[in-house]
């Protein structure tokens, strides 16, 4: 389902200081099970992390579901990260606490047979709905732009395209149908769509699939990437205005209006209509982030309501094949007077905030030393913190790996080791490993797990860096790993 917060509706499938004196190299396959229940002293819990950008290099439009696994995904427009791979045609993320992000894949490796040429996948709307997972997403074309639809079974695949459009501008008779939005209420369906010529809600038939009533205009033609909530007897619609990818000359900002209907008038804080001229700012740009837009919302374990948009930092304008570094980024919504308010209105602006999730063991990793590798490679130290609950134990295994350039699978740097931990207790410990080099240039992650076994995580922190140089080389080849005395 993927009306949020609708009344009478399904909600959306919600889903140390440790003295180790031994050094690991490469695979650190050595089993040592006492090392690791030597010290574990007693600390408050993990500090929240500052709001952030939350997935590198780019996750340009997101939206996110959180499914029966318990693990939140989130899907994001086509881009070529420069990263060797080419295209990554609207790719997928994982994560267990809305705040540590895995790429696990994108939707298409190649595109369905209707795509022209050269057109990739923009703006996904992801929604659950009986077990089956529906992704809408735009295919631009100036003159007759379309929605698409693809389902799988799972949040990750395999993704069946529908094989032709669920709807083009010229079917519906509107310019701009682009950044799908799908509201279920488990009763009716409907499709908001908007790309600076008006926004505007298209009811669809039964399946999802098709358009079955005439388009209402819900915004004017300054807007693009709706969204809609449901709240205290409002809907509430998010959307974003200005160009989205100017680099840093980019005004993309968030709006909001709110109406008792569904298909509006939605109006701002001053009464004023977003069909007329209206809208109440949410987000805009700062000195550090430019284009904070296209939105997303999300509720943690606790109620608190979170924004998750993209965003481009301004002293790193561009990926490596040119396009616009539109960063992953996550903050808190408060809610003031009926109103939706995200901290000073800018980006990353609500720290030290993160959500909060229903988790048996929290993990973090913070880098200690710069990300940015020259292309000799080097070191990348990260601080550890492995934490249980203020109210239960924790007792499992942690491990190590490593995601070269390019890939969505993990090489494992550092054989589990068993954790045994009490109530609020924190294991901490700085993470070492070394990029050779010859190895790959492109980005590293460092993903640091918990879990019973290797094969049943239940959540992990990770951190980025990034080697310079060509992208060829061999890849995890002479890397090393080490646990060092905190």
């Amino acid at each position: 389902m993927h009306a949020w917060g609708a009344p009478a509706a399904e909600p959306i499938d919600s889903s140390t200081r440790q003295a180790v004196g031994r050094r690991w190299a490469n695979a650190c396959r050595i089993a040592v099970p006492a090392l690791l229940a030597l010290i574990v002293v007693m600390l408050a819990p993990v500090p929240s992390a500052t709001a952030q950008s939350i997935v590198q290099p780019v996750a340009a439009d997101p939206t996110v579901i959180r499914a029966q696994d318990g693990r939140y995904y989130m899907y994001a427009t086509a881009d070529d990260w420069g990263d060797g791979q080419g295209e990554h045609n609207m790719t997928v993320f994982t994560s267990f606490d809305l705040v540590d992000w895995k790429y696990v894949g994108d939707v298409f490796d190649e595109a369905p047979g209707w795509h022209p040429p050269g057109r990739l996948a923009w703006a996904p709307d992801i929604s659950e709905s009986n077990g089956t997972f529906s992704l809408y997403y735009a295919l631009y074309d100036e003159k007759n732009p379309c929605i698409g639809l693809a389902t799988a079974p799972g949040p990750t695949g395999p993704w069946t395209d529908l094989g032709h459009p669920v709807f083009c501008a010229q079917d519906v008779g509107v310019g701009g149908t682009i950044d799908p939005f799908l509201w279920d209420d488990g009763k009716t369906k409907t499709m908001f769509v908007g790309n600076f010529h008006g926004v505007y809600a298209i009811p669809l038939n039964p399946e999802g699939n098709a358009p079955a009533g005439a388009p209402v205009r819900v915004a004017d033609d300054r807007f693009e990437g709706p969204e809609v909530i449901f709240r205290d007897g409002y809907y509430y619609l998010f959307v974003s205005a200005g160009n989205c990818c100017n680099g840093a000359d980019t005004a993309y900002r968030v709006l909001a209006g709110r109406s008792q209907s569904l298909t509006g008038p939605y109006l701002d804080r001053k009464g004023d209509d977003l069909n007329a001229g209206g809208g109440a700012l949410i987000l805009a740009g700062s000195q550090a982030w430019a284009g904070p837009g296209h939105n997303t919302v999300v509720t943690d374990d606790a109620g608190a309501d979170w924004i998750v948009y993209h965003a481009v930092p301004r002293d790193d304008l561009e990926l490596p094949s040119g396009a616009q570094r539109r960063e992953g980024m996550i903050d808190r919504i408060v809610w003031a007077n009926g109103w939706p308010e995200v901290g000073d209105g800018s980006p990353a602006s609500t720290g030290p905030a993160s959500p909060q999730t229903k988790l048996p063991v929290q993990v973090r990793l913070s880098p200690e030393t710069p990300t940015e590798l020259p292309e000799g490679g080097g070191p990348l130290n990260a601080k550890l913190m492995v934490s249980a609950p203020a109210d239960a134990p924790y007792v499992g295994q942690v491990w190590v790996d490593v995601v070269q350039p390019g890939s969505a699978t993990g090489t494992n740097v550092l054989a589990p080791i068993p954790v045994d931990l009490k109530p609020g207790q924190t294991m901490e410990q700085t993470v070492t490993y070394t990029v050779p080099a010859e190895a790959a240039a492109g980005i590293y992650g460092i993903f640091a797990y918990a879990g019973a076994t290797v094969d049943a995580p239940v959540e992990f922190g990770t951190v980025t860096a990034t080697k310079a140089g060509n992208s060829v080389g061999s890849g995890l080849a002479g890397l090393s790993t080490s646990l060092d005395n905190a």
